[in-house]
């Protein structure tokens, strides 16, 4: 049985600190979340850590690096506080070493998405992630922070995954390609059909109206623990704006999310 689904906005970082880093690809890269080939990538696997300042208090559940070149031995630790002090020692919240990919995989392109839930949610408004166990250079594209959103119910079962080609190819009278090179993106379609008005307020609607088209949400669509959640982790926009209509119960709204990924 899959797991719900889970949904957010990731936090903007103003800024990153870091031990390592090469000067064409600097850790702030990974906060340039609409900039797919922006990445933080090291000079070898020394003192490889990260760390920033929120600018105020934030709720944390989640925390992922997205699409790194991690190895069967990289670790990831999360620590969340209140001071830099704190998370460049001992932490309120403190991970502790944990392995990079999990469940154990091996992907054909060779990038990988941490997945880390918290038991609950943290308060902190400084964070520091640091990668042990790595050979070589280490790199990620993006650091993602949040407080998960979750339906209450399922999603419909006419949900769709696809991919969206963003070149073209058209075919001449003797068969010759005339072929224009475009990225192919990967899509995810799906509706909840009964959130309830308490929860679409608190929660979908807030999100719906900042984001819009333009700005990039995450989205876990399976977080069980299996080797298939890699493949169904996205990160990416909105192909269109998402809006509640009423359902036939009374408080209750039906939303369709159809959301074009950028991993």
């Amino acid at each position: 049985m899959p797991a719900l689904p889970f949904m957010f906005q990731p936090y903007p970082l103003t800024a990153i600190a870091t031990g390592n880093e090469r000067a064409e690809k600097p850790a702030i890269h990974l906060a340039q979340f609409k900039h797919i080939g922006m990445t933080w990538r090291s000079n070898g696997n020394g003192n490889i850590w990260i760390r920033g300042d929120f600018g105020q208090d934030r709720v944390v559940d989640f925390v992922s690096l997205l699409q790194a070149n991690a190895q069967p031995g990289t670790t990831i630790r999360i620590r969340l506080g209140a001071s830099q002090a704190q998370v460049d020692g001992s932490a309120p919240y403190d991970s502790g070493a944990l392995p990079f990919i999990s469940p154990a995989i091996t992907r054909e392109d060779g990038l990988y998405h941490s997945h880390h839930e918290l038991p609950g949610s943290v308060t902190a408004r400084w964070w520091r992630i640091d990668i042990g166990g790595h050979n070589g250079d280490f790199e990620a594209a993006k650091a993602v922070f949040g407080k998960k959103i979750t339906p209450a119910r399922y999603y419909d079962r006419n949900f769709e995954f696809g991919v969206q080609d963003l070149g073209s190819v058209d075919f001449g009278r003797w068969g010759v390609p005339e072929e224009e090179e475009g990225l192919i993106f990967r899509t995810v379609t799906f509706k909840l059909s009964w959130i309830p008005g308490a929860e679409y307020e608190a929660n979908w609607r807030p999100m719906i109206e900042k984001v819009g088209r333009r700005q990039p949400v995450f989205l876990c669509f399976d977080p069980q623990a299996t080797t298939a959640r890699q493949a169904k982790t996205y990160f990416g926009v909105f192909r269109d704006p998402p809006f509640a209509t009423a359902s036939v119960k009374p408080g209750t709204f039906a939303q369709e999310f159809a959301l074009l990924s950028f991993i």
